[in-house]
């Protein structure tokens, strides 16, 4: 498994899935890959700004880093989709 890959499974598994309860609001594992949308309703998760604050500090706790800014820009940009948000990731890792 790839790095990239091994971000987007604990993106999708402990934080959308178990962090934000997705499992219990009936999402499964099978429903999420790196192309879904994390805050479009129509095709995606349709996650809401509270959600998005959520994920962002579960992010920070999960890989050990601080994200500096969290404003609109910071969503647009690297949260549009779980693999945007795993490429944010991987990029501050490495």
């Amino acid at each position: 498994m790839t790095e990239l890959a091994s971000i987007q499974n604990v993106i999708i598994n402990d934080i959308l899935l178990d962090g934000l309860d997705l499992a219990d609001l009936g999402y499964e594992k099978d429903q999420i890959s790196g192309a879904t949308a994390l805050f479009d309703e129509a095709d995606g998760l349709g996650l809401d700004s509270l959600a998005a604050l959520e994920v962002a500090v579960a992010v920070q706790q999960k890989f050990g880093f601080k994200i500096e800014t969290l404003d609109r820009a910071f969503f647009e940009t690297n949260c549009v989709t779980v693999d945007t948000l795993a490429r944010y990731v991987a990029g501050r890792l490495s």
